[in-house]
């Protein structure tokens, strides 16, 4: 039977309803970045200021004949410099229209439909605004430390250098000690060394392409997206056509297959989006290389501010037959200490 939109029971007030219960629905089921950052809400404005302050270290003390003073116990007064990261909040909108027949005749089937589309679009904006933080992070490899050191004597980095990750098989001149990997299994290796390092707690969580390059993968050589190859380097080459007599397929690899990421590879969480930013950076010595930039950090590098969450908007179009339907939305996500995260530079082959 069908149903009226705009009768006179306030029917596209409930039109409107079953849109924003279908978004909220999408919403809450669906997985991404998002779950691995910081999300705060801004109490003025549209920016969060997140403070930053040096390490405080614990020294060795000796009291000297009772005296607690700092000059005659060799302790030193510690003062650190503080800063804030800053993370803006921005407006999104996805607008679209319909014919107002369609309303006449599947209405709940339409705002179910639109409804799941407005609340995963929705989330996955969120995913590409934290995507496109991770080009704030250090463009090239290398840590820069704390200078002076802490007065435990033991170096700190201030921020954590960009991982690399060349073509398979690759070991170009200009690569860097601990930093540049031609497999990604030795990209993840590279992270977990550089994240305790960092003197990081829990799980690293490292982010790389789903969608690369779509030439085939093979034993020989190892090319296209980073997931591809992980899947490859992983199986032994099961999954690539061209090979024979692969191995059968591991537990991580189903995994990677069933989930799209690895819950523990390393003592590393890694996930895979198609959402991350280009950039012309130096890679392995060679400048101008065009690379994805991905990312590696603690759960704390990166804050998620919502100003608003989604609203839904609907309302009929001059000459009344088309409504239209908004989704709006205001966030934003940014690096919010670069100490707890790196870039993660992918040439694709």
């Amino acid at each position: 039977m069908a149903y009226i939109l705009g009768g006179s029971n306030n029917e596209s007030d409930g039109f409107t309803t079953a849109i924003a219960n279908f978004a909220l629905r999408a919403m809450h089921e669906s997985q991404g970045l998002v779950d691995f950052t910081q999300v705060v809400t801004p109490t003025q404005g549209n920016e969060y200021l997140v403070p930053n302050f040096a390490p405080i270290t614990y020294q060795d003390y000796t009291p000297v004949n009772g005296d607690g003073g700092f000059a005659t116990g060799g302790a030193v007064e510690q003062n650190p410099s503080l800063g804030q990261g800053s993370i803006t909040a921005t407006p999104a909108v996805a607008a679209t229209a319909f014919d107002v027949f369609y309303g006449w005749t599947t209405s709940f089937q339409l705002a179910a439909t639109i409804g799941a589309e407005l609340g995963e679009s929705y989330a996955e904006k969120v995913d590409q605004r934290v995507c496109a933080a991770f080009t704030s992070f250090k463009v090239g490899p290398g840590n820069v430390n704390y200078s002076p050191a802490p007065q435990d004597g033991f170096a700190r980095p201030t921020e954590l250098g960009a991982m690399e990750l060349v073509a398979d098989g690759d070991s170009p001149a200009g690569a860097t000690s601990g930093f540049t990997a031609n497999s990604v299994l030795g990209l993840i290796r590279n992270v977990k060394q550089n994240y305790k390092t960092a003197r990081l707690p829990g799980t690293p969580i490292v982010v790389l392409d789903s969608n690369g390059d779509s030439a085939e993968v093979t034993a020989s050589t190892r090319s296209g997206s980073s997931m591809n190859r992980m899947l490859d380097e992983l199986t032994g080459g099961a999954v690539g056509s061209a090979d024979s007599g692969g191995s059968a397929i591991t537990s991580l690899g189903e995994e990677l297959l069933a989930t799209g990421q690895l819950s523990n590879i390393y003592g590393c969480a890694v996930i895979f989006t198609t959402f991350l930013d280009g950039a012309t950076r130096t890679v392995a010595g060679v400048s101008g290389e065009s690379v994805l930039v991905g990312a590696y950090f603690h759960e704390t590098a990166i804050f998620t501010v919502l100003k608003e969450g989604l609203q839904i908007k609907t309302g009929e179009k001059p000459g009344g037959l088309q409504m239209w339907v908004t989704g709006l939305a205001y966030m934003g996500a940014g690096v919010a200490d670069l100490r707890r995260g790196g870039a993660i530079n992918i040439l694709q082959a």
